[in-house]
């Protein structure tokens, strides 16, 4: 499928909001509605009555569909990388008090949503970010709350996330790195690697070195559907932010890291932008990030890259 043809003039209402249709099922989901079709669902379930359950339990994610609200985009539990679920954010190295927790792969805790608390354009969830046990008091609390908007063409749903993170006592050291840490958004376990594309702002980038990039893109398809999604880094957000965008399961995202206490919380504010087809229209992106950071940046030279394939694996020597 070739790029959409789109004129820079076609996004004069990025950050449009529109009244979120938001509908608490306590305990289980919420669901985002937009043109009376569900097109985000907020999993917090936190069954643990069994090893099987909790697994499938051990942290809230947002799932996003396709406008018709029929075609899941994200992954759920299970199937490869069963920690990698939707927009999901987590760290692999959280230390306090001199020792060190993975609340990425979820290890001996979990993240619990403890409240939430509808608003005229989302949601706030309450979570526990667990430390030894269910009973201790949590390493960190977190609110994490998104507000929805229906962007102009060629975004169809738009997805603000900002988190404020922080230890009750102390300091806690978050960090991790690009792979198992950070803000993260998991494509479909139906994705078809082998297209899967990112394109990066700037020329001959690379992104295994870069830091600090205003945006990236991915254009990913399932079932035979193709579909984009921008990811928009604010300003504000802690610098050295590493990226991780080159998987051809297309999980992507931004790592930040830094110290957290009750006084400066550990803050994070992201924008996912969702479109259907292929888009690679810099000047688009870069309205976007422009409309959501407030600055008025040129539109860049861009990189665009095919997902990074697995390696072949090596075959076992015949049988004499």
């Amino acid at each position: 499928m070739s790029p959409l043809p789109l004129a820079l003039g076609t996004l004069l209402a990025l950050t449009q909001a529109f009244a979120a249709d938001i509908k608490v099922t306590p305990n289980e989901a919420v669901d985002v509605a937009q043109d009376g079709k569900v097109v985000a669902r907020f999993m917090m379930a936190h069954d643990v009555s069994t090893p099987a359950k909790r697994l499938d339990n051990y942290k809230p994610y947002l799932h996003v569909f396709d406008p018709s609200g029929a075609l899941r985009l994200t992954k759920g539990p299970g199937f490869e990388f069963t920690h990698h679920r939707g927009i999901m954010l987590g760290f692999m190295k959280i230390t306090v008090d001199g020792k060190t927790y993975d609340r990425w792969h979820m290890v001996k805790g979990d993240q619990v949503v403890t409240a939430i608390k509808p608003t005229a354009d989302g949601f706030v969830a309450a979570i526990d970010w667990q430390g030894e046990s269910a009973t201790a008091k949590p390493i960190l609390t977190e609110e994490r709350a998104f507000a929805f908007t229906k962007p102009a063409a060629p975004f169809y749903f738009g997805i603000e996330m900002k988190s404020t993170l922080k230890p009750d006592h102390g300091e806690a050291k978050i960090d991790g790195d690009p792979e198992h840490a950070g803000a993260q958004f998991r494509p479909s376990e139906k994705i078809e690697g082998a297209k899967t594309t990112y394109i990066y702002p700037g020329k001959d980038v690379l992104i295994h070195k870069v830091k600090d990039l205003t945006w990236v893109a991915e254009v990913f398809t399932i079932e035979g559907k193709t579909f984009t999604a921008l990811l928009l880094n604010h300003p504000s957000n802690p610098k050295d932010t590493a990226f991780s965008a080159y998987r051809d399961y297309g999980r992507f995202g931004a790592f930040p890291k830094g110290v957290a206490t009750p006084e400066n919380p550990f803050k994070l504010h992201y924008k996912w932008l969702i479109a259907e087809g292929d888009v690679r229209d810099a000047a688009v992106f870069q309205q976007a990030y422009n409309a959501f950071a407030g600055t008025n940046e040129p539109t860049p030279a861009v990189t665009v890259m095919l997902a990074e394939q697995p390696k072949p694996k090596a075959k076992a020597p015949a049988k004499k």
